[in-house]
């Protein structure tokens, strides 16, 4: 009982036992704060669900029952005074419903008490909104139909433009947003499907508006869709903006920097309208040999032709409103290809030849793994069991070099920390019993820079493998087996796989510039299981490289 109330006195309330007006007078609500006394004068009149409140007003004693959005919540009458009581709103993985879902319900807190009811608006907020891109024809004129598209575009307030560019804003900090505003006009909600993310408590609402562009005296700049949440905007252009290829994915806006034959190629970015071509070194594809998404932010083409070496390592998206380019098939990032020459030696790399090696295999595009890319390395085991040293792809450095030749530092930064720099490979997962419950093979990865000694063993990593209970074989992963930059797997198809080479101790903690003074000489990649429990393991790599993102 002390405990109750020193938590009562902590929180500046008087007990109502002792009030003198207890149990008389029509109960009143004067505001919301929050439970810092602190902040006893910081009223307010909306919070985000899952907050804990305090209702103060006059005569709230006796109180029998709360109400927010016509929703009775749950009170301690331990702190139910005169002035105050105490509420947490509920969340929405708890069943709470907001407004912006169901308009029949009440923006507002009602207390029930013995001696009357009181009420007082209120508005629980939605999460904050965003705005992921915007579609309309161009060139855009006043009259037609803009289509927004983003999270949690709900309980809206205003929708405008201003002829402040997205970018200032971006740079600025601001409580409004200024300029020249003009107002959208016939406002539609289209979509507003309001779900839980999977594997969390989160609620959002991905969402779809519609809004006639109104006659503005200016081309470009943004448009503002200001909610009860939070205000979200987003660039604005009444002519054909330039494209923009996503430098805030981790993949860099491009599923692979270098793809093998018959690999899909996505592209990820804005303002992909009216693609008119899309350019890679010597090669360039039209509209036949690509897809672009309804949503004109992903392109997606399957690679048929290397560029030539020697011309441009880039990919260009061509657009009616301009071009932009990224990094693409840059071949002096390359260890290996595993390709040979015509007496059968490898040409860029040396193969160690240590057993079990790994097969050397082409295909002519027929069967799997569908390329035609040459030469690949393959670990097929049917039945890998129980074993401490399983197949192997293992190289080593051209036989007239101590270390492969990498990239320049006008490729990678000399500054660039190693958990920024990747050992990546494509490859082709044919539905290995890897990732899947039970079996605890993994892959196991070592790299020696110039003169250390193959068989150390501090610069080797398990593929983020350990053991929770040896006993009953239950391992875990940190990473899964074969992941991407997105730390997720695609069984049945070509794509990147990288490693960073932060996880290598020679290597943990350095720069990009120290890697270089390293080294590397050998690298190996080594089906390893520990477990008693068998599976099948088909996996293939080709282009063997590093690759850079920061």
């Amino acid at each position: 009982m002390a405990l109750v109330v020193c938590l009562v006195a902590s929180l500046g309330f008087m007990a109502s036992c002792s009030d003198d007006n207890s149990g008389s007078g029509t109960p009143e609500i004067t505001g919301v704060r929050i439970t810092n006394p602190a902040f006893a004068d910081s009223l307010f009149a909306d919070s985000a669900p899952d907050s804990l409140i305090v209702i103060v007003g006059r005569h709230l004693d006796n109180a029998l029952r709360v109400y927010i959005n016509d929703q009775q919540v749950w009170f301690n009458p331990v702190f139910n005074t005169d002035h105050s009581i105490i509420v947490k709103i509920p969340s929405e993985d708890n069943g709470f419903i907001l407004t912006a879902f169901d308009s029949s319900l009440k923006d507002e807190i009602r207390v029930e008490t013995s001696h009357g009811t009181a009420t007082y608006a209120f508005k629980v907020k939605a999460p904050y909104p965003s705005v992921s891109r915007l579609q309309a024809r161009y060139p855009r004129k006043a009259g037609d139909v803009l289509n927004i598209y983003g999270v949690n575009l709900v309980d809206i307030k205003n929708v405008y433009f201003t002829d402040i560019e997205a970018a200032e804003l971006d740079g600025t900090v601001w409580t409004e947003i200024g300029g020249t505003h003009v107002d959208a006009a016939n406002l539609k909600t289209i979509v507003k499907d309001h779900h839980n993310v999977s594997g969390t408590t989160t609620y959002e609402t991905i969402s779809q508006l519609t809004v006639e562009i109104p006659n503005l005296p200016f081309e470009k700049g943004s448009l503002v869709v200001e909610c009860v949440g939070g205000t979200a905007y987003f660039p604005f252009s009444m002519t054909l903006a330039a494209p923009t290829i996503s430098t805030s994915r981790t993949d860099g806006g491009i599923s692979t920097d270098m793809p093998v034959i018959g690999e899909v190629v996505s592209v990820y970015g804005t303002e992909f309208v009216q693609v008119e071509a899309i350019r890679y070194g010597d090669v360039t594809l039209t509209e036949a040999d690509y897809t672009v998404a309804e949503t004109e932010d992903q392109i997606d083409f399957v690679f048929n032709q290397k560029p030539s070496a020697g011309s441009a390592a880039t990919l260009t998206v061509v657009t009616g409103g301009g071009e932009v380019s990224v990094p693409f098939f840059e071949r002096s990032m390359l260890l290996t290809t595993f390709e040979r020459d015509g007496s059968g030696n490898f040409i860029d790399a040396v193969n160690n030849g240590w057993g079990p090696d790994a097969s050397y295999e082409t295909t002519d595009g027929t069967a799997a793994p569908y390329t035609a890319d040459g030469t690949f390395a393959r670990i097929n085991v049917p039945n890998e069991g129980q074993q401490w040293w399983g197949t192997m792809v293992f190289f080593r450095a051209p036989s007239n070099a101590t270390t492969f030749p990498l990239p320049g530092f006008d490729l990678i930064p000399a500054n660039a920390p190693a958990d920024e720099v990747y050992l990546a490979m494509e490859v082709y997962d044919n539905h290995s019993a890897y990732n899947r419950g039970g079996y605890t093979g993994y892959l196991r990865y070592t790299v020696w820079p110039s003169g250390l000694d193959t068989g150390n063993t501090d610069n080797q990593w398990d593929n983020g493998f350990e053991w929770v209970d040896y006993d009953t074989q239950v391992g875990k992963w940190s990473y899964p087996v074969l992941a991407d930059i997105n730390n997720e797997t695609h069984p049945g198809q070509w794509y990147r796989h990288v490693v960073p080479l932060s996880v290598f101790a020679c290597y943990a903690g350095k720069t990009y510039a120290d890697i270089v003074a390293l080294g590397l000489e050998n690298f190996r990649i080594q089906s390893i299981n520990q477990g008693t429990i068998a599976g099948d393991i088909d996996v293939c790599f080709d282009n063997v490289r590093l690759y850079y993102k920061k």
